[in-house]
């Protein structure tokens, strides 16, 4: 059976072979689909999240963005659930990276918590010292008002990324059994 390039079952079968090394590639790269069902937990009660830096409202935007990390990775929030979350916030920084004309022109902000799951029966999990995996940066040279939206945005993705590795973390490696 011949093929000519531009035939409409040349396109099929060109179609076919895509979606299959596509199939074989998600399936090779380490993810997987989850079920809710497989979940160590179902919910979660965020209760008692500290503040220990300088940088007022870092507690509230930490409640904020760990509630949807937690929900976008299956697990709900409830004030009845016998799994509760705090943490303590211990460090914020904001460091310059480099500087351009005697004035700081690179940025880059760190967030560091010590978080804790409680299980049911009084145990605890304790992740201490968790800080984002990435660098959050940004770059600006402009005025006052540009630099500290930008750092906002830096400090909301310094967050995020720190709440996904404490899911990650509650996920992955911990055994939530009552042992």
């Amino acid at each position: 059976m011949r093929f000519a390039v531009g035939s409409r079952s040349f396109r099929g079968l060109v179609l076919v072979a895509l979606v299959a090394l596509q199939s074989l590639l998600i399936l090779s790269c380490g993810y997987r689909v989850q079920r809710t069902s497989v979940l160590p937990l179902a919910s979660v009660r965020i209760d008692g999240v500290e503040n220990r830096t300088f940088e007022p409202g870092l507690q509230d935007l930490f409640v904020d963005v760990m509630a949807e990390e937690l929900l976008r990775n299956g697990i709900a929030l409830s004030d009845s659930s016998e799994y509760v979350l705090s943490a303590v916030l211990t460090d914020y920084r904001l460091d310059t990276l480099s500087i351009k004309d005697d004035l700081s022109v690179e940025y880059i902000i760190r967030v560091v918590a010590d978080v804790t799951l409680g299980l049911p029966g009084g145990d605890k999990r304790e992740f201490k010292g968790v800080s984002s995996e990435f660098m959050e940066t940004f770059v600006s040279a402009d005025d006052i008002q540009s630099i500290q939206s930008q750092r906002e945005v830096a400090t909301e993705k310094a967050v995020r990324s720190l709440a996904q590795r404490v899911v990650a973390d509650i996920l992955n490696n911990t055994e939530l059994d009552d042992d």
